[in-house]
């Protein structure tokens, strides 16, 4: 399968699961905060072969499908619903060429955002996004 028939496999998958949650959330009751509905579906396509992981994550209060959403809303919130702002973290990664791509759609703050970006291999990706995308 080439990797643009991946990603747009991908992409709509984020989008049926997107359009998803804005149905759902009007149904739901509100919490007592200042704050619109904060929901992501994220995704990350290996370039070359290997399954596209799938995690949904909710901010304030923090929850989904994702490993560690406490974390991740965390980085988010610190860069303000940017993921190309999240402040990335140190450490070595090896020079392997196998990209990725992380991809986000949904909301911040009751904000439509969508992110997409390919990165040289798993590890690059983990570290750039503070491990937002580590699912």
């Amino acid at each position: 399968m080439t990797t643009f028939r991946r990603i747009g496999i991908a992409l709509t998958c984020l989008s049926v699961t997107a359009a998803g949650l804005a149905v759902a959330a009007p149904a739901q009751a509100r919490p007592a905060t200042s704050h619109s509905a904060t929901a992501f579906v994220l995704a990350v396509v290996p370039e070359y072969g290997g399954a596209t992981r799938l995690a949904t994550l909710r901010c304030e209060p923090a929850g989904g499908t994702h490993p560690d959403p406490i974390a991740a809303c965390y980085q988010l919130r610190t860069a303000g619903g940017d993921f190309d702002a999240v402040e990335g973290i140190r450490g070595a990664c090896t020079m392997e060429y196998r990209p990725v791509t992380a991809m986000s759609l949904g909301y911040w703050r009751g904000t439509p955002t969508s992110y997409r970006e390919t990165f040289s291999n798993q590890c690059v990706m983990e570290h750039a996004t503070s491990g937002i995308f580590d699912f």
